[in-house]
């Protein structure tokens, strides 16, 4: 799909603004039905259809301007990166793209998997890396946190907002738009490395699309798990009255998933520990008992919540089980060739992806994806773009705004 720049141009616009549009066309690969359902626009011909054809609730008085239907009908859809670059576009553009419509519509229709912000584990990193599965396309500024007043590190990511800590505080941001926020302390402590989960939802009725973020802590010398909340649209924190006493060892794993309005907590004792955060009511899941050497990830697959194994049986050959449900039973085992040959077996992690049908495998220093659906392996990660003591947070490229409240 191809536009000349004039098309986009409004009466306003720069004679001299540059041209940005070679990413446009496999930024909306993906949505091109889309617009010919909305547009009217027949991409062969290059000619548009009757107004009378056009769907009722887009005709205004006369005809629609083919920049027109994009704007409205097609910048919702495009990751981040893109629309900071059509900004340029014109004065227009630019105006709707930083208005808060454009930001909810685009957080909300824009969900789709973009890569990962990684960090170093075995020490404070001064770096926190972005691998986007686009790089043309997707993306963040390079150092990725460098606008944030301190060192940080990464704890939870969710629909394009990062939960980050710094020596002393909580940060929430969007790494795309460098828009950032300092939560108030919270009133108990909390740990180095804090069970936490960012808890956001945009939702395409409220424009105003608060996020919170849960802290499961165990209770002091008693095997008592509690919860503390804090509230983006009030900003500050409660704890619930909620608490877990089901959990054999309360110890809790760093970090955390969110779906679909539940905050899941890996724990020692091989079960999750579920907390609804609107009716704010703990929940526990069994994980399958694993053989010993066999490590697994509790991730997003197709809107449902999954525990995925990964295991190298002989040389080059991997074995993917995949568990969902709140039973967690084996859903489906796959068999993959991760090639090249190689002579040695190695331990592999998963990763956890969202939005996805894909499965992530790192292997030493590479990363591989996956495909369930199209049965395709993809490498994202050349060698030694990243080691194994890493810690890796899928992330969507979203214009969410992280000081609302």
């Amino acid at each position: 799909m191809e536009f000349s720049q004039a098309d986009y141009m409004n009466d306003d616009s720069d004679d001299n603004s540059p041209s940005i549009f070679k990413g446009f066309s496999s930024a909306t690969t993906s949505q091109r039905h889309g617009i010919h359902r909305l547009a009217g626009y027949d991409f062969k011909t290059e000619a548009y259809q009757k107004v009378d054809e056009f769907p009722a609730h887009i005709i205004r008085k006369g005809d629609k301007k083919i920049k027109d239907l994009v704007k409205e009908h097609v910048l919702p859809f495009l990751p981040a990166k893109s629309l900071m670059k059509f900004k340029a576009v014109s004065k227009d553009w630019d105006k709707w793209i930083a208005s808060p419509l454009l930001t909810h519509q685009q957080s909300f229709s824009c969900q789709s998997f973009s890569g990962y912000f990684y960090q170093n584990m075995s020490k404070w990193d001064m770096n926190t890396m972005f691998l986007s599965l686009d790089p043309s396309t997707i993306g963040v500024p390079s150092p990725a946190l460098d606008f944030l007043p301190e060192v940080v590190k990464i704890l939870s990511s969710c629909n394009g907002l990062l939960l980050c800590q710094g020596l002393e505080k909580y940060y929430v941001c969007n790494p795309a738009t460098k828009n950032w926020k300092i939560l108030p302390p919270p009133w108990y402590y909390h740990g180095d490395e804090p069970a936490i989960v960012l808890a956001f939802e945009p939702s395409l009725r409220n424009i105003e699309a608060y996020y919170h973020v849960i802290c499961a802590f165990p209770m002091l010398d008693q095997p008592i798990i509690g919860f503390e909340i804090y509230s983006s649209e009030s900003d500050s924190w409660s704890c619930s009255s909620a608490y877990c006493f089901d959990l054999e060892n309360p110890c809790l794993v760093g970090g955390g998933l969110f779906m679909k309005g539940v905050a899941y907590y890996e724990t020692k004792s091989n079960k999750v520990l579920a907390f609804d955060v609107k009716e704010e009511i703990p929940a526990i899941i069994s994980l399958p008992v694993l053989q010993v050497g066999r490590d697994g990830s509790l991730t997003q697959m197709d809107g449902e919540l999954s525990y995925i194994t990964a295991f190298n049986v002989c040389e080059n050959v991997f074995l993917i089980d995949i568990y969902q449900g709140m039973e967690m039973s084996l859903n489906r085992s796959v068999s993959i060739n991760l090639g090249p040959e190689r002579s040695l077996t190695y331990a592999c992690k998963v990763l956890p992806c969202v939005n996805s049908d894909a499965v992530a495998i790192q292997v030493r220093e590479h990363i591989y994806l996956y495909h369930i659906r199209e049965q395709k392996v993809e490498s994202i990660a050349s060698p030694n773009a990243c080691g194994s003591a890493k810690k890796f947070l899928p992330y969507i490229n979203s214009l969410a705004n992280a000081t609302l409240n």
